[in-house]
C-alpha cells in the first residue's frame, strides 16, 4: 500500500444562468485501488460587482477510478435573491486526490 496525492486546482470562467460543472481526471504513476476527493480550498466571486448571496454550492463528485487515472467532477455556483442565477459568477476551487496506489 501506497499513500500518494496530488493536487489539482479547477478553475471556473465568468458564467450565469446554470451551475457549472468542471469534470477532472488526474494520473498517479502506478494502478489506483481507492481514491477520495478532498476539498482544499476555493475562491468564488461575482464578475460584475457585489451582491447579496442566497445560495453557495461547492461540490465534489465521488471519484471514478480507471487504471492510473482518478475522475471526478467539481460543481459551482453562486447566486443571489432575485429568483434565476442571472448574475455572472467565477472561480477556483482546489482539490487534493488521495489514493491508494500498487506500490
Amino acid at each position: 500500500m501506497a499513500l500518494r496525492f496530488i493536487r489539482d486546482r479547477v478553475v471556473f470562467d465568468p458564467t450565469q444562468g446554470q451551475i457549472q460543472n468542471e469534470p477532472r481526471t488526474v494520473s498517479f504513476p502506478s494502478q489506483v485501488r481507492s481514491a477520495q476527493i478532498a476539498l482544499n480550498g476555493f475562491d468564488v466571486r461575482y464578475s460584475d460587482g457585489d451582491h447579496h448571496i442566497l445560495r453557495q454550492i461547492v461540490d465534489i463528485s465521488d471519484p471514478q477510478i480507471n487504471g492510473n487515472a482518478v475522475s471526478y467532477t467539481v460543481s459551482l455556483l453562486l447566486r443571489d435573491g432575485s429568483g434565476n442565477i442571472d448574475d455572472r459568477y467565477q472561480g477556483t476551487v482546489d482539490t487534493l486526490v488521495i489514493a491508494d496506489t500498487v506500490g
